[in-house]
């Protein structure tokens, strides 16, 4: 069913009947973003709504339910940056060099010895802490890759240290994302003290450990010294298309392994390389639906939670997928984006908007309009009359840069349907708290009754 009308207000029909196997468009779920709102709506209701907001249809009451859902409830709204001033997400990319050689690597091409000279680390840091910049939410500082930043801890060390020293009234948090493998007590104990949140990327099964990135037994000494020095951390897992069917043994194993351990994090993949046809994309984000949620279920049980952001959009508001980043690369230059940082990869010149010169952030203000501008959802026709678009944002940039144009129904199509059964998730839990009842079981006595 095509609603035009409502969706001209920001309210969408979401047809689900198929969850019960009936026909789909018998049962809909009608969404108000903006208003944080959904219910559950018969056909007819929703056919009626559409005729009172296209002006056929004289009826108050539908109205002034179209009013009420077309009602800013204010919100968190993620709104993408105009300025490159406004930013306060900085990625610091230490260097080019890893120990690993996983078979997904987003920045595999851009591998070399380079390493960042401290005076560009200085420059957005004194940016950041001492040009008498405005604040408005504290600055989300991340070392990352590029390479393995622990390879360069020294510059950690220096960093952290130097930001504490100015940051004086400022508001900030420091993250760090490691493979793993090189942390010891002593940077343990370090990183501990000063606050800042370590994130692990492991596959937590052995084999697949070892197959997709390497040093199984190394990573895992080091989560468990980590664990016995209690130290604060995350995992994050990142599936291909052949481990993408193993989430369920993971959490088996997790929870057997390091029954501590209550929080992992677990995202799709992005790797062209490993995708050559569209249908080997589509199985894949199929494939990575049905799993995760039955996981998720799995993990509850056991009392680990699942997060990821790829599918679980809802309780983000945003125009742009990504608001945008300050992200440093070793050569001084100012990304937009994590994955991209060096010369040698092939998106590099449409992601740069800046460098570290002469001691400070100079910046591209014109370029950097033009990257917020692309790939957001006022700029994508595709977006129009999305129900996802206020939690999707459009979509990743990369993602557009990376895949050709046809690769990108199936990415939107993924992205939808992981909001369609979070929203029915979420009618759930209110339904089943609110009149302690299962809504399924509900709504399925009431199609067998034939009620509707």
């Amino acid at each position: 069913m095509n609603c035009i009308y409502l969706n001209r207000h920001d309210i969408y029909a979401i047809p689900i009947g198929d969850f019960w196997g009936i026909e789909q468009e018998r049962i809909f779920m009608l969404y108000a973003p903006l208003r944080g709102s959904s219910l559950l709506l018969e056909r007819k209701m929703v056919e009626d709504l559409e005729e009172c907001a296209s002006g056929k249809l004289v009826d108050s009451s539908l109205k002034n339910m179209i009013a009420q859902l077309s009602t800013s409830a204010n919100l968190p709204f993620y709104k993408m940056h105009e300025e490159p001033d406004h930013l306060f997400q900085v990625d610091i990319l230490l260097n080019y060099t890893c120990n690993f050689k996983c078979i997904y690597c987003y920045s595999a091409k851009g591998r070399s010895n380079q390493t960042i000279k401290w005076e560009y680390i200085k420059a957005v840091v004194d940016y950041l802490f001492c040009s008498g910049k405005k604040q408005k939410r504290p600055y989300r500082i991340n070392f990352s890759g590029g390479g393995e930043p622990l390879l360069s801890f020294d510059l950690i060390r220096r960093t952290t240290e130097y930001i504490e020293r100015v940051a004086g009234k400022y508001r900030y948090m420091l993250g760090l994302v490691t493979n793993g493998s090189l942390l010891t007590s002593e940077i343990a104990d370090y990183l501990n003290e000063h606050k800042i949140k370590i994130a692990v990327s492991f596959e937590i099964l052995e084999e697949l450990q070892n197959k997709e990135r390497g040093q199984y037994d190394k990573v895992v000494s080091n989560i468990e010294m980590l664990l016995h020095r209690n130290v604060p951390f995350g995992i994050r897992t990142t599936f291909t298309h052949e481990s993408v069917k193993q989430m369920r043994e993971m959490i088996k194993e997790l929870h057997l392994r390091f029954p501590t351990i209550k929080n992992v994090v677990f995202d799709v993949v992005l790797s062209p390389d490993l995708f050559k046809e569209v249908s080997d994309l589509r199985a894949y984000y199929q494939d990575f639906l049905s799993e995760y949620y039955a996981a998720k279920s799995l993990a509850s049980s056991l009392g680990i939670n699942v997060e990821s952001i790829a599918v679980e959009t809802l309780s983000m508001l945003r125009d742009r997928t990504c608001e945008g980043k300050i992200v440093l690369t070793p050569t001084g230059s100012i990304s937009a984006c994590s994955r991209v940082s060096s010369p040698l990869e092939k998106d590099y010149t449409d992601f740069v908007y800046g460098e570290v010169k002469d001691g400070s952030l100079i910046f591209d203000k014109r370029k950097f309009q033009i990257i917020m501008s692309e790939n957001n959802i006022y700029t994508q026709a595709i977006c129009k009359d999305c129900f996802a678009k206020w939690n999707c944002g459009g979509g990743c940039r990369l993602f557009h840069k990376s895949f050709s144009e046809d690769f990108l129904p199936a990415k939107c199509d993924f992205t939808k349907e992981g909001l369609r059964i979070e929203l029915f998730h979420s009618l759930c839990e209110k339904f089943e708290k609110k009149q302690n009842e299962d809504l399924y079981a509900y709504i399925a006595k009431k199609i067998k009754d034939n009620h509707i």
